[in-house]
């Protein structure tokens, strides 16, 4: 990710494309647990080694944290692995290092610790793992986590960009190029039922450059 000084050609999300993604996530029973498989996943990439993770969790917080919630519950997870009818049960406190510490790793999450279950550690087929346990079997759409997850970026690319630009620029940033596990937890598929433009040209002048990370994806 470069930084931007030019805007002429930088493109966020939409808003309907985001809602769209928040509101295809909140439809599939999702753990609370899975945030924490996917940056665990994402440093055992970028390290080369499923042992001995230290994971950062103030990323995961900035990808989680939402405006407009109660003041002591800055994060908005999209997630749920029971039936949620009220939705303030979507936001979540600060601690998220305390949700996600071992200790708070129970059986369904246990395939992400070590045999002594005191630190972080993928096992060899973590990525099915990940689909029976924390998805219960069904893949999440990759374009609904997506647009969630990348709400507050920055994209560069030729043209208007659509569901191609989206998942190429989600699988870079969240290191799943070279990797099959993307096909395992994910479904590839653009939406029939979303007709709605993916990205609009960012407007610097519309006060809402603070919403979007200052940075851009290069696709």
């Amino acid at each position: 990710m470069a930084v931007v000084e030019d805007t002429h050609n930088l493109h966020v999300l939409t808003r309907a494309a985001v809602i769209a993604g928040i509101g295809a996530l909140k439809a599939q029973r999702i753990h609370e647990h899975f945030p924490a498989y996917l940056q665990l996943r994402k440093l055992a990439v970028a390290s080369g080694s499923p042992t001995n993770i230290n994971p950062d969790w103030k990323e995961v917080s900035d990808l989680l944290k939402m405006p407009g919630g109660p003041p002591t519950k800055p994060h908005y997870r999209p997630f749920s692995s029971v039936n949620r009818r009220d939705e303030t049960g979507y936001w979540y406190n600060r601690n998220l290092a305390g949700s996600y510490a071992p200790k708070s790793m129970r059986a369904t999450s246990s395939f992400m610790l070590n045999a002594n279950g005191d630190n972080y550690e993928l096992s060899t087929d973590h990525a099915q793992q990940a689909l029976d346990r924390l998805l219960k079997g069904t893949k999440v759409p990759a374009w609904a986590l997506a647009t969630y997850y990348l709400r507050n970026y920055g994209f560069v690319f030729e043209g208007e960009g659509g569901y191609d630009e989206l998942i190429t620029a989600f699988r870079k940033e969240f290191g799943f190029e070279q990797s099959t596990d993307f096909d395992v937890i994910f479904e590839d598929n653009e939406p029939i039922q979303f007709t709605e433009p993916w990205f609009e040209p960012f407007d610097q002048a519309s006060g809402n450059e603070s919403d979007h990370k200052e940075g851009a994806l290069n696709d």
